[in-house]
């Protein structure tokens, strides 16, 4: 799908590693963050509690565990320039209705759709491949700045 792309929602990868400090993930987010006000950029509680989590728990390549201050300090400097959408029973039983094998990720979608996004910005497009009427975009910043302007 390659038709305009407005509203954005931002999957949990995305933020996990934007608060890591993965320079992929810190460009695109940057870039998006430049070209979209609040009101067209879209993340979940969902998505929230799950950067939250993993933050607080040892990660990859043996990064420790973000204490509580450092978590607070990380989730501080991109929870302001989102419109954070609530997960809903809706949201978790529609997507235990939809075929798509990842239910979690069938969460976000469902989320997403509560605001019409119209983009998915993600680093796992094929957890969402089920879903056809949304455009899925990654971190490759020569991709994003064809799509985004």
């Amino acid at each position: 799908m390659n038709s305009k792309i407005v509203r954005i929602y931002v999957d949990t990868n995305i933020l996990i590693n934007y608060c890591t400090e993965q320079q992929n993930d810190v460009e695109a987010l940057d870039y998006i963050f430049a070209k979209r006000r609040k009101e067209v950029l879209f993340t979940s509680s969902l998505a929230i509690v799950q950067t939250i989590s993993s933050l607080q728990a040892k990660g990859r390549n043996n990064r420790k565990a973000y204490s509580r201050e450092k978590t607070i300090e990380q989730l501080n400097k991109i929870l302001p320039k989102f419109t954070i959408l609530d997960l809903s029973y809706s949201d978790i039983k529609d997507s235990l209705d939809s075929l798509n094998k990842d239910i979690e990720d069938s969460v976000h979608y469902f989320i997403s759709q509560k605001k019409k996004c119209d983009a998915i910005l993600t680093n796992n497009k094929s957890d969402f491949v089920y879903f056809n009427n949304i455009s899925l975009i990654d971190n490759n910043m020569a991709r994003l700045k064809q799509r985004i302007r």
